[in-house]
């Protein structure tokens, strides 16, 4: 790995290019419900308020730390940044500036599946180890949404991977040239990620185990100053990467009619079309996550298990017999 690869990996188009971008998302999502509950939203730190979650984000860092007395001290301070590591790793695997991403594996597709465990793991852990009445409720509720959602996750993600005939998300993304997206091919798919995704994320419908009204903050009640500041960058930082990752695997990523053979404009084009393609996932979950409530823990693992992983299933056998 030379200078160049991780300057890319740290700087731009890796960690702190997707973090700017978490923040850009947690403002528009918090103005995109605002509006659609007619409120205004963040409106002072920036033009707009656009600068208010990277003022919280700060705020958090200097308020102090409390340690739950009965807490495991170890997982409850070194938690936050292995739960962190999770997306932030994912990312340098998704194209951003080109068809390829700053790493590429041909199997690096089963390592992002492996981040999915390993970030409801951790949030399972951090949950278990805070040794709080809300912070234990909740992770009964999270390991068992966990169990259900996680299972048509993976083959939502693994239908257009068969489609592409390959492992590597770089390579899916090379398969859908021009317009010839996955999502075409595979809407059910798609559909079952986009559902899965607010589990992932902990968004209405799916917010049970970290429900306001019924449980404070669910297993991140105990947190608080860096550490909390580090969970809810977390939270946010995978909004970005599953958003990412579905218009990765779905609507051809970075890939589309680049007219110039001056590489500095491909890059920008490539990126463009990451960003629009990004932010359409984003909205679209903005969108149903404001517009839905909450469901029950029950009535969300009988969707999961009874509709969302046969709905799966079928879709990569037809994908399967087409290909």
């Amino acid at each position: 790995m030379d200078a160049i690869q991780v300057v890319e990996i740290l700087l731009f188009p890796g960690l702190t290019f997707f973090v700017w971008l978490a923040f850009v998302f947690d403002w528009l999502d918090r103005k995109t419900s605002a509006r659609m509950q007619g409120r205004f939203g963040p409106i002072l730190a920036g033009p707009r308020g656009i600068l208010q979650p990277v003022a919280d984000f700060f705020k958090l860092t200097t308020k102090e730390e409390i340690i739950p007395e009965f807490s495991d001290k170890l997982v409850f301070e070194w938690g936050p940044p292995l739960f962190f590591a999770a997306p932030a790793i994912g990312t340098i695997f998704i194209p951003v500036t080109g068809l390829n991403a700053i790493v590429s594996n041909p199997f690096d597709l089963l390592f992002l599946l492996f981040i999915f465990a390993f970030s409801s793991l951790m949030a399972g852990m951090l949950g278990y180890a805070s040794a709080g009445r809300f912070s234990t409720v909740a992770t009964g509720r999270l390991i068992l949404q966990y169990t259900a959602f996680e299972i048509p996750l993976l083959i939502s993600i693994i239908t257009p991977a068969t489609i592409a005939g390959n492992l590597s998300v770089s390579g899916i993304v090379a398969a859908q040239p021009n317009f010839h997206w996955f999502i075409f091919f595979a809407p059910i798919s798609f559909a079952v990620f986009i559902i899965a995704s607010l589990a992932e994320l902990e968004k209405p419908p799916f917010d049970i185990p970290s429900a306001k009204t019924e449980i404070v903050a669910g297993w991140m009640t105990e947190f608080s100053g860096r550490p909390l500041a580090y969970v809810k960058l977390t939270k946010s930082l995978s909004y970005v990467f599953l958003s990412a990752l579905a218009a990765s695997l779905f609507l051809g990523g970075t890939s589309g009619p680049v007219l110039t053979q001056i590489s500095l404009l491909q890059n920008l084009i490539y990126l463009a079309y990451f960003l629009i393609k990004t932010f359409a996932i984003g909205f679209t979950i903005f969108a149903i996550k404001t517009a839905l409530a909450r469901v029950r823990i029950d009535q969300a693992a009988s969707l999961f298990w009874t509709i969302l992983t046969p709905l799966s299933l079928f879709q990569l056998g037809l994908a399967i017999v087409l290909k």
